[in-house]
């Protein structure tokens, strides 16, 4: 588990592909950031994301990875 700092601009709750885009562009307007999320996706039943601009038909379990990775190389936690 990663230690949080006393605070945050934005705290985003919920690591899917909304919650990771809005990370992503906070991040990368500089806004100390902070992803909280369970790691169980409520859209489990889902086989792809849609309406993500880029990663339409995407399977889900590929796409919080990549979503992950990209947050995390612009400061988010």
């Amino acid at each position: 588990m990663t230690q949080l700092k006393d605070s945050y601009e934005v705290v985003v709750i919920g690591g899917g592909a909304a919650g990771l885009n809005g990370a992503l562009m906070l991040a990368r307007s500089r806004r100390s950031v902070a992803v909280i999320d369970a790691g169980r996706p409520r859209n489990a039943p889902a086989d792809a994301v849609h309406g993500l601009f880029a990663r339409e038909g995407t399977p889900r379990p590929s796409c919080s990875p990549v979503a992950g990775r990209r947050c995390a190389a612009t400061g988010a936690r």
